[in-house]
Parts: structure tokens; C-alpha cells; sequence
């Protein structure tokens, strides 16, 4: 789709409701209500919380992984039937193991799947999930929108190569806990801030234990919607429901405009600080550990 195609102001919404631990059925029930108050809302763009259908388990039986693709299937035809751009991450089986994957579903159509890059091994994502490689950016009715899943928001390299792509919208489907709270909410602004771009992070509700300590985790519903300025539009409290809020694509332009990061952008330095920190980089991370990242 060009750019002339697209709306120069739409809606957009944050659906956050509690995601219960393997209840597809409720999840389910709790995301089609959202989204439905979010198109009577007048949003054309709807994020979910991550791994909105089973939330995070130690195991994917079989009826469950069915279920859960039951319920992208059922998000898919909303999809259609609403006119909506859709994104929220579920489990994803495959030969390398059960994936943590956004999908971005637009008029009954798949557009393209995120496999999250950076699992959040304090709470042993790590041992039950593959881990993603490459970024996702998509041409849709609303604009180019980027992805990253939750912990991803704390890797800035992702987010500033969709910079790069000239991505408008971020979309970051989240299970950020009450702990971190105050984290999530700067480093979405500054995510936005930094990239002139809108970033629209949907976080759940309610309470779960973790997969690694069984310590009960609580989650703020604290979704935002940030401008390219860093301004809040608006920001959740608790509540489950669709956070709606006007984006205007234009802001997009008119800062990357007026602050021209881009053109001042020093690629040539980037590169050499990068070669000179790339061996220190593979000493520290899991990829030159020899841990097979387990």
C-alpha cells in the first residue's frame, strides 16, 4: 500500500485484558470483546498483550497448541469482518521448537510473523521457547509498522533498525510486571523519542507466577500509545479494554523533519565502535558462550 493510500489520522488501540495460564477459551473470549470495543471505538489498529491466548507455560500439549491456532484463526477472520490491522503474539510450533510469534493479520490476510529475538531468561523464557532472528516491518492501511515482543523493548539496536526502515508505528505486545513498571513506561517514550516514531505498547493484567522462582508476578494493565514527541496519548491503570487514542502519521514526518536524526546520523564512526565492541559483544552474550543459549 503507498503512503497516499493511507489515512493521515486514524485510531488505535491497546486491548489489554488478564491472559489466564492455558485457558484459550477464556483468553479468547476476553480478546474478541476488546477488539469488538475497540472498532465501535472508531480504532483501525488493535495490539494485544504477548502470548495472549495461553500465556507462558512449561509445556504446549498438543489440544492446546490447536486450540491457541483456533484462536489466531478466529482473530484473523475479526480481521476481515471489522476492516482491522491485528497483532498479538501466541505460541508457534515448529522442527526447532515452540516459538513466541506476533503475527499482523490485516483484512483476513497475514501480512507477516515476528519470532521474538530476545528471551527474558530471568523468568526462564529462554528454556522453553526458540529463540527469533530477524525483525519484522510491514506495509499496512495505517502505515509501516514495526514489531518487538516485551524484552525486546530493552535492546535499542532492534528498534533503531526499523528507525532505519522507515517504520511509523512500533507495536510491542507485552507481559511487563508491576516490578518494572516505571521501566516499561520510560523506555517506551524514549523508544519514541528517539526514533520520532509512535510506539504503542499493550500490557496485561492480573497476576501469574513465574515459570522460575514460582513467585507471583502482577501486571500494572499499564498500556501506552506515545507520540513521536514522547507524549502519552493515553495510558491504561488496571483496567481491562481497549486503550484508544488518535495517531497522526504526520507528527512521524514533521519530526523527522525538524530534528533530521536520519541525515545526522554518523554511520561511519557507528561502524568502527561497533567492530572495536563486536568481541566483547560475543564474550558477554549467549551467542559466543558456547551455552547453545539454554
Amino acid at each position: 500500500m503507498s503512503q497516499t493510500d493511507q489515512p493521515e489520522v486514524f485510531a488505535a488501540a491497546c486491548v489489554q485484558f488478564d491472559v489466564h495460564r492455558g485457558d484459550v477459551a477464556a483468553n479468547l473470549a476476553a480478546a474478541t470483546a476488546g477488539i469488538a470495543d475497540a472498532a465501535k471505538a472508531g480504532a483501525r489498529l488493535c495490539v494485544l498483550p504477548e502470548m495472549w491466548s495461553t500465556s507462558f507455560l512449561p509445556g504446549f500439549p498438543a489440544d492446546v497448541l490447536a486450540a491457541s491456532a483456533a484462536a489466531e484463526e478466529r482473530l484473523r477472520q475479526m480481521s476481515e469482518s471489522l476492516g482491522l490491522v491485528i497483532v498479538g503474539s501466541t505460541p508457534e510450533l515448529s522442527s526447532a521448537g515452540v516459538y513466541n510469534t506476533a503475527r499482523v493479520f490485516e483484512d483476513g490476510r497475514l501480512l507477516g510473523s515476528y519470532r521474538k529475538i530476545h528471551l527474558f531468561s530471568p523468568h526462564a523464557e529462554h528454556r522453553y521457547h526458540a529463540w527469533g532472528e530477524e525483525p519484522l516491518l510491514v506495509d499496512t492501511r495505517v502505515g509501516r509498522i514495526g514489531v518487538i515482543l516485551c524484552y525486546d523493548l530493552r535492546f535499542p539496536e532492534l528498534t533503531r533498525f526499523y528507525f532505519q526502515m522507515d517504520v511509523e508505528v512500533l507495536v510491542v505486545p507485552a507481559q511487563w510486571p508491576e516490578a518494572r513498571a516505571q521501566h516499561w513506561r520510560t523506555l517506551l517514550r524514549a523508544r519514541a523519542i528517539e526514533n520520532e516514531m509512535f510506539v504503542l505498547g499493550c500490557n496485561r493484567c492480573g497476576t501469574e507466577t513465574s515459570l522460575k522462582t514460582e513467585d507471583e508476578l502482577t501486571f500494572p494493565g499499564d498500556g501506552r500509545i506515545v507520540d513521536p514527541m514522547g507524549e502519552v496519548l493515553v495510558g491504561g491503570t488496571g483496567e481491562a479494554g481497549p486503550l484508544v487514542a488518535e495517531i497522526e502519521l504526520r507528527k512521524v514526518r514533521t519530526m523527522r523533519r525538524i530534528l533530521p536524526v536520519g541525515r545526522d546520523q554518523r554511520p561511519a564512526v557507528y561502524r568502527r565502535l561497533l567492530e572495536a565492541a563486536w568481541p566483547r559483544m560475543q564474550e558477554m552474550s549467549r551467542d559466543g558462550d558456547g551455552s547453545d543459549r539454554t
